[in-house]
């Protein structure tokens, strides 16, 4: 059963969040969240996240023979991605912040 990140992460390699961020500014900040996350992992898990989430009639098994991984690898680095997203939008402020006051001096 998939939970608010499969959608929200659906949403986004859809085109779906930046049609909604007219309406609700909160997806604007959802959109800056999930393009730095996919910006910090390693390209080959980025590759494998962006074509499970940007097709919805792809299956893991499909994405795992792609990729050429088993799949509990990429369920792993999936998990570790929805994880790392979720640390970033619930605390992203505080660690801009802190990066801020690191830098200060």
């Amino acid at each position: 059963m998939a939970d608010n990140t499969d959608k929200l992460l659906r949403d986004y390699f859809s085109g779906r969040l930046k049609l909604m961020q007219k309406i609700n500014p909160q997806c604007t900040r959802d959109i800056v969240d999930i393009t730095f996350c996919l910006s910090v992992i390693k390209p080959e898990h980025k590759q494998a996240i962006t074509k499970y989430y940007s097709d919805k009639f792809i299956t893991w098994d499909e994405v795992c023979n792609e990729a050429g991984k088993s799949n509990s690898s990429l369920r792993t680095w999936r998990n570790d991605f929805k994880q790392l997203l979720q640390v970033i939008m619930q605390h992203g402020d505080e660690f801009i912040k802190l990066r801020h006051e690191a830098l200060q001096a």
